[in-house]
C-alpha cells in the first residue's frame, strides 16, 4: 500500500469510529431525555389529579359551610317574625349578627364557589 492509501484509511477508520461514539452518545442522550420527559408527565398527572380532588372537596366543604349559614340565616328570619310578633325591639346584637350571615352569603361563599368552580381542572 502506498503512503497515501494508508493515511487516507487511518484517517477515515478513525473518522468513522468517532461518529459512531457520537452515535451512540447521542442514543443514550435521547434515551434519557424521554426518560425524563415521561418521568415529568407522570408527575404532572399526580400533581393534576391531587389538585383536582383537593379542589373537589374544598367546593363541597364550602358549599356545606354555606348551607350551615343559609339554616342560620332561616333562624333569624323566624326570630324576625316572633320579635316583631312579640312587639319587642330588635336585640342590636342580634341585628348585627345577620347582617353579617347575609353578607357572608351573598360575598364571600359564593365568591369562594365561584372561583373554585372556574379552576377548570
Amino acid at each position: 500500500m502506498t503512503t497515501e492509501k494508508l493515511v487516507n484509511k487511518a484517517l477515515f477508520g478513525k473518522t468513522q469510529l468517532a461518529s459512531q461514539k457520537v452515535e451512540l452518545a447521542l442514543n443514550d442522550d435521547v434515551a434519557k431525555a424521554y426518560q425524563k420527559a415521561i418521568s415529568a408527565r407522570k408527575s404532572s398527572n399526580d400533581v393534576y389529579f391531587t389538585a383536582k380532588k383537593a379542589v373537589e372537596s374544598a367546593i363541597a366543604e364550602i358549599k356545606n359551610l354555606k348551607a350551615i349559614n343559609e339554616d342560620a340565616l332561616s333562624t333569624y328570619v323566624k326570630f324576625d317574625a316572633l320579635i316583631k310578633e312579640l312587639g319587642i325591639p330588635y336585640p342590636p346584637e342580634q341585628a348585627a349578627q345577620k347582617t353579617n350571615i347575609q353578607d357572608g352569603l351573598k360575598g364571600v361563599f359564593s365568591s369562594y364557589i365561584k372561583s373554585l368552580e372556574s379552576a377548570k381542572l
